[in-house]
């Protein structure tokens, strides 16, 4: 959305037409009507004025604008087809995103929330036993070594 609105700003800004009175008010209007689009996060807005500027001047009752100049008409084909680029990186990125094992998880973790405790709970118990088996391992080689040196283990920590 930030770069359609960076592109309907610049395409329309105000400052273009600072010499044609006539034109300064409509554009000022049109950009004014571009940064509340975007401020309020109305891409359908934002996509209605790149489509159709002049239309929707005319039904803001703004007057009317002649887009039809070869200058702006080639200005507005560019702004399209770098949406059109646009939108297929923003889809692939998705579908990216979808088919990554991290997408997944978040899925399941929002489908059920306590999911992530209750297999960290897993994991825990199974350290835990992990650990205990492991101590007890420990105190038998402990007694083992103190068997074979004659201490008792008391050197053994």
């Amino acid at each position: 959305m930030s770069s359609l609105w960076r592109k309907l700003v610049r395409l329309h800004h105000p400052d273009r037409f600072a010499h044609e009175p006539g034109k300064l008010e409509t554009y000022e209007k049109l950009t004014s009507a571009i940064n509340h689009a975007r401020d309020t996060g109305d891409l359908a807005t934002l996509r209605e004025i790149a489509n159709d500027p002049d239309g929707f001047i005319f039904r803001q009752g703004w007057g009317s604008l002649d887009f039809r100049d070869g200058q702006q008409i080639a200005q507005l084909k560019r702004l399209w087809e770098s949406l059109e680029l646009e939108i297929v990186r923003v889809l692939e990125s998705t579908n990216r995103l979808r088919e990554s094992a991290e997408y997944e998880l978040a899925q399941l973790v929002e489908k059920q929330p306590g999911l992530l405790d209750a297999v960290a709970a897993k994991r825990i118990a199974a350290l835990d036993a992990e650990v205990a088996g492991l101590e007890t391992e420990a105190a038998r080689l402990v007694a083992e070594i103190g068997e074979l040196t004659g201490d008792g283990g008391a050197g053994i920590a």
